[in-house]
């Protein structure tokens, strides 16, 4: 089955750039849901950190894991961050994706990593701030309901044609602290 393929760029300011890569079947556009998703985590990050959301991008045989030719007619954005407090460059949160598929043998899952987050976010024992956590949830049940995300279950080796996506029923972000790091520290 053809996939789209969705990288949404991140300028993160001293942290460097960043790449959150989202899959929806082919023919269906859920960059103006994954716009409205970030829009809402703004307040989470600080404000050197802007995303951009591309209109146009690669189509995916997710069997084979080959580019099998280009979309468009998404709706490009460009969102800031409002966040207007220190951060860690590097440090943040996650959201745990969870689908109903299984393949071989492992439940079929992502991650997408929010990094940084702003200094205010964070309880005093080191959690996500409980209102935070609360906002974050709520937007992302929101784009889950859309039904228009699929995680993309890769070949399990070059030249196989097993790959398979599946629909994304779940998002939450973990309650805990989360940190990136390069290739070279």
């Amino acid at each position: 089955m053809a996939i789209r393929r969705m990288p949404v760029q991140w300028q993160t300011g001293a942290g460097g750039t960043g790449l959150s890569v989202f899959y929806s079947p082919f023919g269906v556009d859920a960059t103006v849901e994954l716009a409205t998703w970030f829009n809402a985590l703004r307040f989470f990050h600080p404000t050197a950190v802007s995303w951009s959301i591309p209109g146009s991008g690669d189509v995916i045989d997710d069997t084979t894991g080959e580019i099998t030719g280009a979309w468009t007619a998404g709706t490009a954005a460009s969102i800031t961050a409002t966040g207007a407090a220190a951060y860690a460059a590097g440090t943040g949160a996650f959201i745990r994706w969870g689908t109903a598929g299984i393949v071989r043998g492992r439940r079929v899952k992502g991650r997408t990593f929010l990094c940084p987050a702003i200094n205010s976010s964070y309880e005093s024992d080191g959690t996500i701030l409980n209102s935070s956590v609360t906002t974050i949830n709520t937007a992302t049940n929101t784009l889950v309901g859309t039904g228009k995300l699929v995680i993309w279950s890769r070949p399990s080796g070059p030249g196989a044609s097993d790959g398979t996506n599946h629909v994304v029923v779940s998002g939450q972000i973990a309650d805990k602290v989360t940190s990136l790091r390069t290739r070279r520290s």
